[in-house]
């Protein structure tokens, strides 16, 4: 019991010091915000969807203008670029009776990725190689 009152003090001590510095805590006693506030959470969110339109946009137009060596990459990168999920793309392809794996999906994928980069953001790769 004494080191939870040695840290109730030395708590105590260190929020006097961060109140007389101007700190104000975003969280009550109990971890929870004590102001909820969507402005950053609203940035952050139009941001990310006008970032992941984009990426599709261009897998998109990678699916249709590059030379695919399987049928299989091309169907992965199809279902990829409708934004299905990896995992979702794996039961899709057991469905009808293609053997593979998360794992495997995954490496096409991040092969196929690269390819788009090269493509459509050859800067980007120049100064990133070794992805």
């Amino acid at each position: 019991m004494s080191n939870n009152n040695e840290y109730k003090k030395l708590r105590k001590v260190w929020y006097k010091k961060l109140a007389k510095s101007g700190f104000e805590d975003i969280e009550s006693d109990d971890s929870n915000l004590k102001v909820w506030s969507s402005k950053f959470t609203h940035e952050k969110t139009v941001t990310s969807y006008k970032a992941k339109e984009e990426y599709y946009y261009m897998a998109n137009s990678f699916l249709n203008s590059y030379s695919f060596e399987t049928s299989l990459e091309k169907t992965i990168w199809t279902y990829h670029a409708e934004a299905i999920s990896i995992r979702n793309i794996v039961k899709l392809l057991k469905k009808v009776k293609i053997k593979t794996n998360r794992q495997t999906v995954f490496l096409i994928l991040k092969n196929l990725k690269n390819e788009m980069k090269k493509m459509y953001m050859p800067t980007y790769w120049e100064n990133n190689e070794q992805f």
